[in-house]
């Protein structure tokens, strides 16, 4: 008898960005001199009084299990955070340590959504919301948010079936700050209609034009919240794999069964780091913002000035999500091919994206400086 694989994993596929950083990985390897403008890896090294938190709570035998929630000290500092940053007050309690912030979004819908469940995800959105549905039995539903978030279209998108909905703000892969209005929109939606709302967060350190609102910020549907969040981006610890769950006040509770009987804990060692992280934000984060905007406003005028590509600045992060005149899959591939330059299409993210391409901003200046000069040589690839 032939043995079968779970549908689970064997209808899921595969991370985009992923099979890209691979792609560029093994063409390295190989002698090739890629640039790449496709990862979300800021590539910033982690500063070394973090690493020495790190190295320091290891000496001192913090190697063992901890608290499946996280350490508390740690919890509390979440804590601060979020009342500084959206005003939300939670209690240490109503927050649970995880292992980066793909891991927080599959323990948020693990806790809501169970199976034939429908979520909205946002189209073009990170490519592991739909498949994070589908793992915990939900389906996912696409929405179209690439200029805005629109009541009408979300409304249109709601059944008996729905439980929940992801708003992510600053979106990847376009970069865009979702303005209150449209955020309040959704919370009304969610109130009448009785669903839940997951707030992706992960780049709001880093946003450059105009305000960043937070969905938490809201108290009318603070109970319907969860909020997911990473120190990744912000702190350049990728590699850390530590971001966090803000929950509704009482619901942690149960949530954390799910971290119990999974991972059961981080270690110890990693929230030190994290902690470490969060003392030195006023001194690191700017500089780190600053460094990423100047990169985006030379990146986004010299692209700008490519015949057949349109792109403006973006309002945060380190992407840039520009315009081009020929269909997306194939200027990557004729880039990656013949110039060296590895791009992410626009469709990776969904259908709404086709016509774009997602290119980071998170390699050295030279580099990026070489792949712009390489892109404005080569242009967009001729019709057929």
């Amino acid at each position: 008898m032939t043995l079968k694989l779970a549908d689970r994993v064997l209808g899921l596929k595969p991370s985009a960005t992923v099979e890209m950083t691979e792609k560029v990985r093994a063409a390295r390897a190989a002698g090739r001199r890629v640039i790449g403008l496709s990862s979300g890896d800021p590539n910033l090294p982690t500063d070394p009084r973090i690493v020495e938190a790190a190295t320091r709570a290891m000496r001192d035998g913090d190697t063992h299990y901890g608290p499946p929630a996280g350490s508390p000290a740690l919890r509390e500092a979440i804590a601060a955070r979020e009342a500084r940053l959206s005003g939300a007050a939670y209690d240490p309690a109503d927050i649970i340590v995880t292992p980066g912030g793909k891991f927080a979004l599959l323990a948020a819908l693990m806790a809501q959504v169970d199976p034939g469940d429908e979520v909205l995800v946002p189209v073009p959105g990170w490519v592991s919301y739909g498949p994070c549905v589908k793992m915990c039995g939900g389906t996912p539903v696409a929405i179209d948010m690439l200029d805005r978030v629109d009541p009408e279209r979300i409304a249109a998108a709601v059944t008996p079936r729905t439980r929940a909905i992801i708003i992510n703000s600053p979106c990847n892969p376009t970069a865009r700050v979702i303005p209150a209005d449209e955020l309040a929109a959704v919370a009304a939606l969610a109130q009448r209609h009785g669903f839940w709302i997951i707030f992706d967060q992960v780049y709001g350190d880093l946003v450059h034009c105009g305000a960043f609102h937070h969905m938490q910020s809201n108290e009318t549907v603070r109970d319907r919240v969860f909020v997911v969040d990473s120190f990744s981006k912000t702190f350049g610890m990728t590699g850390w794999r530590l971001g966090y769950l803000a929950l509704p006040p009482g619901t942690a509770k149960s949530v954390v069964k799910f971290i119990q009987h999974s991972i059961y804990c981080l270690p110890g060692f990693v929230q030190a780091a994290g902690l470490e992280a969060l003392s030195l934000y006023d001194e690191i984060v700017p500089r780190y913002r600053a460094m990423f905007r100047a990169r985006l406003e030379r990146a986004a005028a010299r692209l700008d000035a490519v015949p057949g590509m349109a792109c403006a600045m973006p309002d945060a992060a380190f992407y840039m999500f520009p315009r081009v005149d020929a269909p997306d899959t194939e200027v990557a591939r004729h880039w990656l091919d013949t110039i060296d330059v590895a791009a992410m299409p626009g469709s990776s993210f969904g259908g709404m994206g086709a016509g774009h391409l997602r290119l980071s901003v998170t390699c050295s200046d030279a580099d990026l400086d070489e792949a712009l000069t390489r892109i404005a040589r080569s242009g967009l690839p001729k019709a057929a």
